[in-house]
Protein backbone atom coordinates (compact mmCIF):
# COMPACT_ATOMS: atom_id res chain seq x y z
CA UNK A 1 0.00 0.00 0.00
CA UNK A 2 1.22 3.55 -0.65
CA UNK A 3 2.65 5.14 2.50
CA UNK A 4 0.91 8.42 1.69
CA UNK A 5 -2.72 9.47 1.00
CA UNK A 6 -3.92 8.84 -2.56
CA UNK A 7 -6.51 10.47 -4.82
CA UNK A 8 -9.17 8.35 -6.52
CA UNK A 9 -10.11 10.05 -9.78
CA UNK A 10 -12.98 7.79 -10.79
CA UNK A 11 -15.78 7.41 -8.26
CA UNK A 12 -19.32 6.47 -9.27
CA UNK A 13 -22.30 6.83 -6.96
CA UNK A 14 -25.93 6.72 -7.98
CA UNK A 15 -29.44 6.61 -6.54
CA UNK A 16 -32.00 4.71 -8.62
CA UNK A 17 -34.80 6.22 -6.55
CA UNK A 18 -33.73 9.74 -7.48
CA UNK A 19 -32.44 9.51 -11.05
CA UNK A 20 -33.12 7.11 -13.92
CA UNK A 21 -30.32 4.80 -15.12
CA UNK A 22 -31.87 2.48 -17.68
CA UNK A 23 -28.48 0.91 -18.42
CA UNK A 24 -28.52 -0.64 -14.93
CA UNK A 25 -32.07 -2.00 -15.06
CA UNK A 26 -32.09 -5.66 -14.03
CA UNK A 27 -28.31 -5.85 -13.65
CA UNK A 28 -27.33 -8.29 -10.93
CA UNK A 29 -24.60 -6.04 -9.53
CA UNK A 30 -25.51 -2.53 -10.63
CA UNK A 31 -29.30 -2.60 -10.45
CA UNK A 32 -29.25 -0.98 -6.99
CA UNK A 33 -28.19 2.33 -5.51
CA UNK A 34 -24.58 2.96 -4.51
CA UNK A 35 -24.05 5.80 -2.05
CA UNK A 36 -20.97 7.45 -0.65
CA UNK A 37 -21.36 5.44 2.55
CA UNK A 38 -21.03 2.22 0.53
CA UNK A 39 -17.78 3.53 -0.95
CA UNK A 40 -16.50 4.44 2.50
CA UNK A 41 -17.03 0.87 3.62
CA UNK A 42 -15.37 -0.71 0.57
CA UNK A 43 -12.39 1.66 0.62
CA UNK A 44 -11.75 1.50 4.37
CA UNK A 45 -8.34 -0.16 3.94
CA UNK A 46 -7.07 2.65 1.69
CA UNK A 47 -5.88 6.09 2.78
CA UNK A 48 -7.84 8.23 0.30
CA UNK A 49 -7.33 11.97 0.53
CA UNK A 50 -9.80 12.99 -2.17
CA UNK A 51 -12.13 11.64 -4.83
CA UNK A 52 -13.40 12.82 -8.20
CA UNK A 53 -16.92 11.78 -9.18
CA UNK A 54 -17.46 10.80 -12.83
CA UNK A 55 -20.93 10.71 -14.41
CA UNK A 56 -22.87 7.44 -14.43
CA UNK A 57 -24.69 7.46 -17.78
CA UNK A 58 -27.99 8.71 -16.36
CA UNK A 59 -30.76 8.65 -18.96
CA UNK A 60 -30.82 11.43 -21.55
CA UNK A 61 -32.49 12.26 -24.84
CA UNK A 62 -31.56 14.30 -27.92
CA UNK A 63 -33.11 17.36 -26.27
CA UNK A 64 -32.15 17.07 -22.59
CA UNK A 65 -31.01 14.98 -19.67
CA UNK A 66 -30.43 14.72 -15.94
CA UNK A 67 -27.18 16.65 -16.14
CA UNK A 68 -27.78 19.23 -13.41
CA UNK A 69 -29.76 16.82 -11.25
CA UNK A 70 -26.81 14.41 -11.11
CA UNK A 71 -24.46 17.21 -10.11
CA UNK A 72 -26.82 18.25 -7.32
CA UNK A 73 -27.02 14.66 -6.06
CA UNK A 74 -23.22 14.47 -5.85
CA UNK A 75 -22.97 17.86 -4.17
CA UNK A 76 -25.33 16.62 -1.47
CA UNK A 77 -23.22 13.49 -1.09
CA UNK A 78 -20.12 15.67 -0.72
CA UNK A 79 -21.68 17.25 2.35
CA UNK A 80 -21.51 13.79 3.95
CA UNK A 81 -17.99 13.16 2.64
CA UNK A 82 -16.10 16.36 1.76
CA UNK A 83 -13.32 14.31 0.20
CA UNK A 84 -15.37 14.58 -3.02
CA UNK A 85 -13.41 17.49 -4.44
CA UNK A 86 -14.34 17.33 -8.12
CA UNK A 87 -17.27 16.44 -10.37
CA UNK A 88 -17.11 15.38 -14.02
CA UNK A 89 -20.72 15.43 -15.28
CA UNK A 90 -22.15 14.51 -18.62
CA UNK A 91 -23.11 17.18 -21.13
CA UNK A 92 -24.50 16.87 -24.69
CA UNK A 93 -21.41 18.16 -26.47
CA UNK A 94 -22.90 16.96 -29.75
CA UNK A 95 -25.06 20.08 -29.59
CA UNK A 96 -22.02 22.09 -30.60
CA UNK A 97 -22.33 25.78 -29.76
CA UNK A 98 -25.86 25.19 -28.43
CA UNK A 99 -24.43 23.45 -25.37
CA UNK A 100 -22.72 26.63 -24.17
CA UNK A 101 -25.61 27.87 -21.95
CA UNK A 102 -25.66 24.53 -20.11
CA UNK A 103 -21.90 24.60 -19.62
CA UNK A 104 -22.16 28.20 -18.38
CA UNK A 105 -24.80 27.17 -15.85
CA UNK A 106 -22.54 24.39 -14.59
CA UNK A 107 -19.58 26.76 -14.35
CA UNK A 108 -21.46 29.52 -12.55
CA UNK A 109 -23.56 27.43 -10.16
CA UNK A 110 -21.44 24.34 -9.55
CA UNK A 111 -17.79 25.29 -8.92
CA UNK A 112 -16.61 21.72 -8.26
CA UNK A 113 -17.23 20.76 -11.91
CA UNK A 114 -13.79 20.07 -13.39
CA UNK A 115 -14.52 18.69 -16.85
CA UNK A 116 -17.07 16.85 -18.98
CA UNK A 117 -17.53 13.25 -20.02
CA UNK A 118 -19.76 12.22 -22.90
CA UNK A 119 -19.61 8.45 -23.39
CA UNK A 120 -19.22 7.49 -27.05
CA UNK A 121 -18.80 3.76 -26.44
CA UNK A 122 -22.50 2.90 -26.19
CA UNK A 123 -23.71 4.89 -29.19
CA UNK A 124 -25.20 2.99 -32.11
CA UNK A 125 -22.66 4.76 -34.34
CA UNK A 126 -19.72 5.94 -32.19
CA UNK A 127 -17.77 7.13 -35.23
CA UNK A 128 -20.59 9.34 -36.49
CA UNK A 129 -20.96 10.99 -33.08
CA UNK A 130 -17.30 11.39 -32.22
CA UNK A 131 -16.15 12.77 -35.56
CA UNK A 132 -19.15 15.01 -36.22
CA UNK A 133 -18.45 18.72 -36.61
CA UNK A 134 -20.86 19.57 -33.81
CA UNK A 135 -19.29 17.17 -31.31
CA UNK A 136 -15.79 18.37 -32.08
CA UNK A 137 -17.01 21.95 -31.70
CA UNK A 138 -18.57 21.09 -28.34
CA UNK A 139 -15.42 19.45 -27.02
CA UNK A 140 -13.26 22.37 -28.13
CA UNK A 141 -15.63 24.71 -26.28
CA UNK A 142 -14.38 23.22 -23.00
CA UNK A 143 -11.18 25.22 -23.40
CA UNK A 144 -13.15 28.41 -22.73
CA UNK A 145 -14.23 27.02 -19.36
CA UNK A 146 -10.81 25.74 -18.32
CA UNK A 147 -12.15 22.16 -18.34
CA UNK A 148 -10.92 18.85 -19.69
CA UNK A 149 -12.69 16.07 -21.62
CA UNK A 150 -12.85 12.41 -20.51
CA UNK A 151 -12.85 9.77 -23.25
CA UNK A 152 -14.76 6.51 -22.69
CA UNK A 153 -14.51 3.89 -25.45
CA UNK A 154 -13.44 0.27 -25.78
CA UNK A 155 -10.47 -1.20 -27.62
CA UNK A 156 -12.46 -1.87 -30.81
CA UNK A 157 -13.19 1.87 -31.10
CA UNK A 158 -9.70 3.24 -30.53
CA UNK A 159 -9.16 3.96 -34.22
CA UNK A 160 -11.91 6.58 -33.87
CA UNK A 161 -10.12 8.21 -30.95
CA UNK A 162 -6.79 8.31 -32.78
CA UNK A 163 -8.52 10.41 -35.43
CA UNK A 164 -10.63 12.43 -32.99
CA UNK A 165 -7.74 13.76 -30.90
CA UNK A 166 -6.21 15.37 -33.98
CA UNK A 167 -9.14 17.81 -33.95
CA UNK A 168 -8.72 18.77 -30.27
CA UNK A 169 -5.40 20.62 -30.03
CA UNK A 170 -5.81 22.53 -26.76
CA UNK A 171 -8.35 20.89 -24.46
CA UNK A 172 -6.74 18.52 -21.93
CA UNK A 173 -8.08 14.99 -22.45
CA UNK A 174 -7.83 11.78 -20.48
CA UNK A 175 -8.50 8.24 -21.68
CA UNK A 176 -10.57 6.42 -19.08
CA UNK A 177 -9.61 2.83 -18.16
CA UNK A 178 -6.79 2.73 -20.74
CA UNK A 179 -9.46 2.56 -23.44
CA UNK A 180 -10.80 -0.74 -22.04
CA UNK A 181 -8.12 -2.84 -23.75
CA UNK A 182 -8.82 -6.28 -25.17
CA UNK A 183 -6.91 -8.19 -22.53
CA UNK A 184 -9.15 -11.25 -22.83
CA UNK A 185 -8.65 -11.14 -26.60
CA UNK A 186 -4.88 -10.82 -26.25
CA UNK A 187 -4.52 -7.74 -28.45
CA UNK A 188 -1.49 -6.27 -26.69
CA UNK A 189 0.15 -5.13 -29.94
CA UNK A 190 -2.92 -3.12 -30.84
CA UNK A 191 -2.87 -1.57 -27.38
CA UNK A 192 0.77 -0.59 -27.70
CA UNK A 193 0.12 1.00 -31.09
CA UNK A 194 -2.95 2.88 -29.91
CA UNK A 195 -1.39 4.44 -26.84
CA UNK A 196 1.92 5.09 -28.58
CA UNK A 197 -0.04 7.20 -31.05
CA UNK A 198 -2.12 8.97 -28.41
CA UNK A 199 0.89 9.73 -26.24
CA UNK A 200 2.31 11.88 -29.04
CA UNK A 201 -0.34 14.47 -28.21
CA UNK A 202 0.88 16.52 -25.22
CA UNK A 203 -2.69 17.31 -24.09
CA UNK A 204 -3.50 13.58 -23.73
CA UNK A 205 -3.36 11.79 -20.36
CA UNK A 206 -4.37 8.26 -19.41
CA UNK A 207 -6.23 6.81 -16.44
CA UNK A 208 -4.83 3.47 -15.28
CA UNK A 209 -7.97 1.93 -13.86
CA UNK A 210 -10.21 -1.11 -13.80
CA UNK A 211 -8.29 -3.44 -16.11
CA UNK A 212 -9.41 -6.72 -14.44
CA UNK A 213 -12.91 -6.77 -16.00
CA UNK A 214 -11.32 -6.82 -19.46
CA UNK A 215 -9.23 -9.88 -18.61
CA UNK A 216 -10.99 -12.88 -17.09
CA UNK A 217 -13.12 -11.18 -14.41
CA UNK A 218 -13.16 -14.25 -12.16
CA UNK A 219 -9.66 -15.64 -12.70
CA UNK A 220 -7.35 -12.81 -13.75
CA UNK A 221 -3.77 -12.66 -12.54
CA UNK A 222 -1.01 -10.06 -12.41
CA UNK A 223 0.52 -11.77 -15.44
CA UNK A 224 -2.59 -11.02 -17.50
CA UNK A 225 -2.50 -7.29 -16.72
CA UNK A 226 1.21 -6.59 -16.52
CA UNK A 227 1.90 -6.12 -20.27
CA UNK A 228 -0.82 -3.46 -20.43
CA UNK A 229 0.39 -1.69 -17.30
CA UNK A 230 3.97 -1.73 -18.56
CA UNK A 231 2.97 -0.40 -21.99
CA UNK A 232 0.98 2.41 -20.39
CA UNK A 233 3.95 3.58 -18.36
CA UNK A 234 6.34 3.11 -21.28
CA UNK A 235 4.42 5.58 -23.44
CA UNK A 236 2.75 7.98 -21.00
CA UNK A 237 5.27 7.75 -18.19
CA UNK A 238 4.60 8.54 -14.56
CA UNK A 239 3.94 12.18 -15.46
CA UNK A 240 0.74 11.66 -17.52
CA UNK A 241 -0.66 8.47 -15.98
CA UNK A 242 -3.24 8.77 -13.19
CA UNK A 243 -4.58 6.24 -10.69
CA UNK A 244 -8.31 5.51 -10.41
CA UNK A 245 -10.48 2.87 -8.78
CA UNK A 246 -13.68 2.95 -10.88
CA UNK A 247 -15.81 1.87 -7.94
CA UNK A 248 -18.32 0.18 -7.98
CA UNK A 249 -17.78 -0.90 -11.61
CA UNK A 250 -14.53 -2.54 -10.52
CA UNK A 251 -16.50 -4.93 -8.30
CA UNK A 252 -17.19 -7.07 -11.36
CA UNK A 253 -13.65 -8.37 -11.01
CA UNK A 254 -11.80 -6.92 -8.04
CA UNK A 255 -11.88 -4.88 -4.87
CA UNK A 256 -10.32 -1.46 -4.52
CA UNK A 257 -7.72 -2.91 -2.15
CA UNK A 258 -6.71 -5.72 -4.51
CA UNK A 259 -6.41 -3.26 -7.42
CA UNK A 260 -4.00 -1.05 -5.47
CA UNK A 261 -2.01 -4.08 -4.36
CA UNK A 262 -1.76 -5.19 -8.00
CA UNK A 263 -0.44 -1.79 -9.05
CA UNK A 264 1.99 -1.72 -6.15
CA UNK A 265 3.55 -4.98 -7.36
CA UNK A 266 3.78 -3.63 -10.90
CA UNK A 267 5.55 -0.50 -9.64
CA UNK A 268 8.02 -2.14 -7.25
CA UNK A 269 10.90 -0.62 -9.21
CA UNK A 270 9.42 2.88 -9.40
CA UNK A 271 10.89 5.74 -7.41
CA UNK A 272 9.06 7.45 -4.56
CA UNK A 273 8.51 10.52 -6.78
CA UNK A 274 7.04 8.39 -9.56
CA UNK A 275 4.67 6.60 -7.22
CA UNK A 276 3.52 9.85 -5.64
CA UNK A 277 2.92 11.35 -9.08
CA UNK A 278 0.84 8.36 -10.14
CA UNK A 279 -1.24 7.93 -6.99
CA UNK A 280 -1.70 11.60 -6.05
CA UNK A 281 0.15 14.53 -7.59
CA UNK A 282 -0.88 14.04 -11.22
CA UNK A 283 -4.53 13.85 -10.16
CA UNK A 284 -4.23 16.98 -8.07
CA UNK A 285 -2.73 18.87 -11.00
CA UNK A 286 -4.93 17.52 -13.81
CA UNK A 287 -8.19 17.95 -11.91
CA UNK A 288 -7.07 21.25 -10.37
CA UNK A 289 -8.04 20.15 -6.86
CA UNK A 290 -5.80 22.62 -5.05
CA UNK A 291 -4.53 20.10 -2.49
Amino acid sequence: MPNFPIIDTHLHIWDIERLKYSAFDGHELFGRSYHIEDFQEDSAQLDIEAMVFVECFADFSPTGGQYIEEIEFVEESAKRDPRIKGIVPMAPLEWGARVKPLLSQMKEQHPTVKGIRRIMEFESDPRALTLSEEFIEGVNLLNEFGWHFEINVNFAQMDIIREFVQHIPDVPMILDHCGKPGIREGVIEQYRADIRDLAQHPNMWIKLSDLPPYADPLNWTDKDLRPYIDATIEHFGFDRTIYAGDWPICLQATSLTRWVETLDRAFEGASEVERRNFYRNNANNFYRLGL
